[in-house]
């Protein structure tokens, strides 16, 4: 815990309504951290035709199973992730996970076979899981209670960002350098983005440098990340044994299914939907719109959860996505395509920041950093699985249409299991915690203002 000198400076940045330089340069390294996440989810994109180029004997489905692989090795090293956070610290699985994925990229390079291609995937994958996908949202769930929803989606959106350089950058230097030769620039930028923050900007929890959450009451111990009796929120073993738990994994794992409908997003413009031929310059609009959209829309969206709450927000942001959804499948005009990508990509945004808060609020912050390892799989697990499902839905009725038309139906599903676990997880655990301080009222250990302003953030 913290001393009244190492905390003082915290105190008065906080009470001058300013950010802590400690907090801040924190949620600056998960962000810079992100831009390393864009190279494996967005550049990555750009090497199938140019290996497949040099390789005539692959086939297309047959060499992508690396990125299935890669999706999959993520997700599952989410659990070797949160077993290990409270032994390397979150600035270690940055740097080894960070160092582990440079390797995938730079055997990538290399790779002269498809069991090479593989094994690099499966490499990288490991790498993302132990870094870039797991320890940013621990890092900022632990450092902020206040704003925690702006700064999640300000750090989510540095894989926008990512994204729009590496798609100015990445085809014209394989067009000058070759695909291999951009692969070790791609693994450089990898490294750069996680190993130097990793050093010397990305901190394990604020406790451990003197300070406390940004937003935290001056004796709010309830929510530090230290764990004793006053953190709130359900053990992991407990948590582990409620069913409301599985049912947001699953709410989670379709919600992904739903969203991976984004990987069809070509082909179905491709296929002259309503006989209406779309072009090339249209085609590279909508998709390049589905990425920079993200970019404004993740930190707007975390700004929205902070105002309104998350579960308003998630009821609007899922509505307006699924009007989208719906124009997109009566779309015959170009404009139309063009204005649906505006509201489904609110979707999009929403499936990168508020699955981490929907835990937390559900769980509490108690052992959120184990928890997420679990909850962090679906959602990539999730796309990928989604993917090959849309897949079947033109097989079987000829056309993506009752597939846009149906996400109305399915998103209501899964906000539904979002709605109820956070209302009956929380059950299990506020109580408790309203106990524990009454009792501290008692004894004289808590002030009965501190104990307004703990209770005021725990119950609502």
């Amino acid at each position: 815990m913290s001393t009244a000198t190492s905390a003082a400076p915290n105190s008065d940045a906080a009470a001058a309504g300013k950010m802590p330089g400690a907090h801040k340069r924190v949620a600056v390294g998960a962000a810079i951290s992100e831009i390393g996440f864009a190279v494996t989810l967005t550049g990555l994109s750009f090497f199938t035709p140019m290996v497949l180029r040099d390789f005539p004997e692959f086939t297309t489905s047959s060499f992508l199973i690396y990125y299935t692989i890669y999706g999959f090795a993520s997700a599952f090293t989410m659990l070797a992730a949160a077993q290990l956070i409270d032994k390397l610290k979150a600035q270690g699985l940055m740097i080894i996970g960070g160092a582990v994925a440079t390797a995938g990229l730079a055997l990538f390079a290399f790779s002269q076979s498809l069991w090479m291609f593989y094994l690099a995937g499966l490499i990288i994958g490991v790498g993302v899981g132990l870094s870039v996908q797991y320890v940013p949202v621990v890092v900022v769930n632990r450092w902020f209670i206040e704003k925690r929803g702006t700064v999640l989606g300000a750090v989510l959106a540095g894989s926008g960002v990512g994204g729009v350089i590496l798609g100015y950058l990445v085809p014209p230097l394989m067009g000058s350098i070759g695909w291999r030769s951009t692969m070790l620039v791609l693994a450089a930028i990898m490294a750069v983005a996680t190993i130097l923050p990793g050093l010397f900007m990305i901190r394990n929890n604020p406790e451990d440098e003197g300070l406390r959450p940004y937003g935290a009451p001056p004796t709010d111990k309830m929510k530090t990340t230290a764990k004793d009796e006053w953190e709130p929120g359900l053990p992991q073993e407990q948590a582990l044994k409620s069913p409301w738990f599985w049912v947001l994994l699953a709410s989670l794992a379709i919600f992904g299914i739903t969203y991976g409908m984004t990987q069809h997003l070509v082909n179905y413009l491709n296929s002259s939907p309503w006989g209406m031929d779309v072009s090339a310059q249209l085609l590279s609009t909508i998709v390049v719109l589905a990425t920079v959209l993200l970019i404004p829309y993740k930190p707007l969206l975390g700004w929205v959860v902070d105002k309104i709450g998350l579960e308003k927000a998630l009821v609007l942001c899922f509505t307006i996505a699924s009007v989208g959804f719906v124009i997109f499948a009566f779309a015959r005009t170009p404009w139309v395509f063009i204005v649906s990508m505006f509201l489904v990509a609110v979707g999009l945004a929403t499936g990168t920041v508020t699955p981490p808060l929907i835990g937390e609020r559900a769980f509490g912050q108690r052992d959120f950093s184990k928890l997420w390892g679990i909850l962090g799989m679906a959602y990539p697990i999730g796309l990928s699985v989604g993917a090959s499902l849309w897949g079947l839905i033109p097989d079987l009725t000829g056309t993506y249409f009752w597939g846009f038309v149906g996400v109305p139906v399915v998103t209501a599903i899964y906000v539904i299991g979002f709605l109820i676990v956070i209302r009956k997880a929380r059950g299990l655990w506020v109580p408790q915690a309203e106990q524990r301080l009454a009792a501290k009222v008692e004894q004289g250990e808590v002030s009965p203002a501190e104990a307004e302003a703990i209770a005021e953030d725990v119950t609502e």
